[in-house]
């Protein structure tokens, strides 16, 4: 404990502490907060810092561990009675406090947010904590060895590019941006990931002292190669698996049945607030049984929904709603009706989805943009959308009209 403190006390690499400490709460609450009382949705918001915490692990552990490789200094640790394992531990131990805190901090800030309401799905936070701290003891000990291998003017900036390489350009979810209710982290797998970052750092601690002795090392390059295998095989496995288990559903009730998975039950007032709207509808526009948020249905091997609720967007759930009510209304036209509407060139159902998805979610200003759209399009969505702004007779009049178009021209 005395050689920890010491070393935390003397390496430079203590003053980035408020640095990191404060970036990673930056980075936390400047995102949107639409991850307030989710808890899925937490724990990846407070992980997403690993990407720029785990550069500079990285990197400050291959100076760390390059440190002692000048002759003036090697010859001295050799001639001491301790074990070169006992020497290198304490500033191992400094280097993951250092970076460590931050990272925890970050993560009781986020969860300190979303704890007031404590949603279902506890799970889904604490396996994205353990995947962000998993990331950081990997980050530590690649660098760490990367130190040991190249010169000290090389191996920070090799450790720090090597890790930002691995998680841009490797598919692999060291660093992830979100925590949707359909997916689920896998607690023992991660526990695995987190095992194989404790073999590397082990591994790391039994290389001798100074890079020539390191290269031609036999045995603990076998090791260190084992332990890489051991890394990249836990690593490369995903950890983060889809959800089939949709019993549990959370229905709102009204003209039809909005579902959500539990772990989104605080957009259950937003979807009363859509469902609201509907109220008042033309009788030609038929309302589907039942819409279902991304997930709660599978098809095959693959997850399926009217709409996703990733970024807590009112209008992606009217957009959801207004397909789901578009596909009721014409399913007339399935039966070669859209080959003749699309030969037609017409654009009058999208005119219309586009006036009833900003009239459900309550006006406004649509919350993405449209882009490819050609001319004829543009000019649809821009019919539709001022549509809304119209008197309610008129918006019901000029919406039961396209519905009785489009069914006797191309769908009858």
């Amino acid at each position: 404990m005395k050689s920890f403190l010491l070393h935390l006390r003397s390496t430079p690499l203590r003053w980035f502490l408020p640095p990191l400490l404060v970036l990673d709460v930056v980075l936390i609450l400047a995102r949107d907060d639409f991850w307030h009382g989710l808890w899925g949705d937490t724990g990846a918001t407070a992980q997403t810092p690993t990407l720029y915490l785990g550069m500079f692990a990285a990197g400050a552990a291959a100076w760390t561990a390059s440190l002692r490789d000048r002759p003036e200094v090697l010859e001295p640790l050799r001639a001491m009675p301790r074990t070169s394992q006992r020497t290198e531990l304490p500033r191992m131990l400094a280097l993951l406090f250092i970076v460590l805190v931050p990272y925890l901090i970050g993560q009781l800030v986020a969860f300190s947010i979303t704890a007031r309401t404590w949603p279902p799905g506890f799970n889904q936070y604490l396996g994205y904590a353990l995947l962000g701290l998993a990331a950081l003891m990997l980050a530590c000990g690649w660098g760490w060895l990367v130190g040991r291998i190249l010169p000290s003017r090389w191996g920070p900036l090799a450790g720090a590019f090597g890790w930002v390489i691995v998680n841009l350009a490797v598919k692999s979810d060291l660093v992830v941006v979100g925590g949707p209710a359909r997916e689920q982290p896998d607690l023992l797998l991660i526990g695995a990931r987190i095992a194989a970052a404790v073999l590397l750092l082990g591994v790391c601690l039994w290389l001798p002292l100074g890079r020539e002795r390191m290269l031609r090392a036999a045995v603990p390059g076998v090791a260190a190669l084992v332990a890489l295998t051991s890394t990249a095989v836990a690593t490369g496995v995903s950890v983060i698996e889809p959800r089939w288990d949709s019993s549990t559903m959370l229905c709102v009730k009204g003209s039809t049945s909005i579902c959500l998975w539990p772990e989104e039950e605080k957009y259950q007032a937003m979807a009363e607030r859509v469902l609201a709207r509907t109220d008042g509808l033309p009788k030609e526009l038929l309302m589907p049984d039942k819409v279902y948020s991304l997930g709660l249905i599978r098809m095959g091997n693959h997850l399926v929904g009217d709409f996703d609720l990733d970024s807590g967007s009112e209008w992606a759930l009217a957009d959801g709603v207004t397909r789901a009510v578009s596909g009721t209304t014409f399913k007339a036209c399935e039966q070669g009706g859209w080959e003749k509407y699309t030969k037609a060139g017409d654009q009058s159902v999208l005119a219309l989805e586009r006036w009833l998805e900003k009239r459900l979610a309550g006006g406004g200003r649509p919350e993405y943009t449209e882009s490819g759209m050609s001319a004829s399009q543009a000019a649809a969505i821009q019919k539709g959308m001022a549509m809304v702004d119209k008197s309610s007779a008129e918006q019901e009049r000029w919406a039961r009209d396209t519905v009785k178009f489009v069914l006797e021209t191309y769908c009858a």
